[in-house]
C-alpha cells in the first residue's frame, strides 16, 4: 500500500523519508528470511510496479526501523505529526511493539478524533478487527 496506493502516499507529507525507512527495514527482513517465497514475490512486485521502490531498493540500504517521525495529512482531521518508536524483544525479533506519540496538541486532538470515530464505527458495525 505504501508504494502502490496513492491515498496511502498522500497521507504522509514526509513520504520519501518514511518510504526509505520502510525499504531499509524490508531489506533487513529479506536478509533475515532469504527463502521466504512470499516476501520475494512482494519485493518483485514492488520493484516492477514502483520505480521509486526500485530506486530505493537498489541503494542496498539496510536498517531497523525503530524511531522516526510521521508527518501526516489525514483527509478528515487534517495535519498530525507523530513520533513512532518500535520496541524490540531480543528473544523474539519478529514481535515488535509500535508506539505513536503526538508531537503537539493539534496532533493529539486529531488522533483523539480518529480514535473516537473508529470506536464509534466499530460499535455501529460490530467489526472488531
Amino acid at each position: 500500500m505504501f508504494f502502490l496506493d496513492p491515498l496511502t502516499r498522500d497521507l504522509h507529507r514526509n513520504w520519501d523519508e518514511v518510504a526509505r525507512a520502510h525499504v531499509a527495514y524490508l531489506r533487513l527482513t529479506a536478509g533475515r528470511y532469504p527463502t521466504d517465497a512470499l516476501l520475494a514475490e512482494l519485493i518483485g512486485e514492488l520493484t516492477m510496479r514502483s520505480d521509486e521502490f526500485a530506486t530505493m531498493w537498489a541503494t542496498g540500504e539496510v536498517a531497523d526501523c525503530t524511531v522516526g517521525v510521521m508527518d501526516l495529512q489525514h483527509p478528515t482531521v487534517g495535519a498530525a505529526n507523530v513520533t513512532y518508536q518500535v520496541w524490540l524483544q531480543p528473544d523474539s525479533p519478529d514481535h515488535r511493539l509500535e508506539i505513536y506519540t503526538p508531537n503537539d496538541p493539534g496532533s493529539a486532538d486529531a488522533l483523539r478524533i480518529l480514535a473516537h470515530e473508529m470506536s464509534r464505527s466499530t460499535r455501529v458495525t460490530g467489526d472488531h478487527q
